[in-house]
């Protein structure tokens, strides 16, 4: 039986999980094992104890191809993580630049906003202002205000540059960390058909030692492994969102 992870060496791709003849053998040794040791003892699932018949017979062989491929599952799970660590640190930070450029185009739209359309009126003039045509004050005063509206609107667009940057820069980051999910998402599902065969062979050959035959292989087809509840795109019920159960 295969007791290492399955992920590959110096992040290359692991490759498909072989199904070798040792493993094979294995689990219809088991299955003969069992089968004669009368386990799972079906009287105990629907004996007096559950009336219902509502028990999961859960062999240890069965919790042994559990808990397997739930390793399997969270080192992968761990590898991604690890692999993003620095994706998600940026990603966080993106978004950050963001809200804070967004707050500032906001502060400069308000501040365009309470300013007046026109130049106020001439009113007070400094020295130097004293002797000249009110057509040249009018036009200086002009000036002012626009140049004071134009770096208010420079800023404004500034920031909303920034911010579209760092949109793109988000987009691209995010992309990163769905590829990536993506491919732990098939990989785990990998794990699963691989240990949903290995669970395929036992049942089937536990059905020709067991006393009970073929009574107990409801029982066990409970106790097959499941998708992890942090796979993307699992039910809570261990399907698939998209509807389509198993790997």
């Amino acid at each position: 039986m295969a007791r290492r992870s399955p992920a590959g060496l110096n992040g290359e791709s692991p490759g498909p999980v072989r199904y070798g003849p040792l493993a094979r053998l294995s689990d219809i040794w088991a299955a003969r094992r069992d089968g004669n040791a009368e386990v799972p003892l079906l009287s105990t699932l629907t004996g007096s104890a559950d009336p219902e018949g509502t028990g999961t017979a859960v062999t240890p062989y069965m919790e042994i191809r559990n808990r397997h491929f739930l390793d399997w599952a969270e080192r992968e799970h761990h590898l991604m993580l690890t692999d993003l660590a620095d994706t998600y640190r940026a990603r966080a930070e993106v978004r950050q630049k963001i809200a804070a450029a967004e707050e500032r185009a906001a502060n400069a739209r308000k501040v365009l906003d309470g300013m007046p359309s026109e130049p106020p009126e001439p009113g007070r003039r400094n020295v130097v202002e004293q002797h000249v045509h009110e057509a040249l004050v009018r036009s200086r005063r002009r000036r002012e205000f626009n140049r004071e509206r134009d770096k208010v609107l420079a800023l404004e667009q500034k920031a909303m540059e920034e911010a579209s940057q760092l949109r793109a820069e988000e987009t691209r980051l995010s992309e990163t960390i769905t590829t990536r999910e993506q491919i732990l998402d098939s990989r785990v599902r990998q794990l699963l058909h691989h240990s949903l065969r290995r669970c395929g062979t036992y049942m089937r050959h536990i059905v020709h030692h067991h006393p009970d035959g073929s009574a107990v292989i409801p029982y066990l087809e409970m106790a097959r492994p499941a998708p992890p509840d942090w796979l993307p795109g699992t039910r809570p019920d261990g399907g698939r969102a998209d509807g389509q159960d198993g790997p």
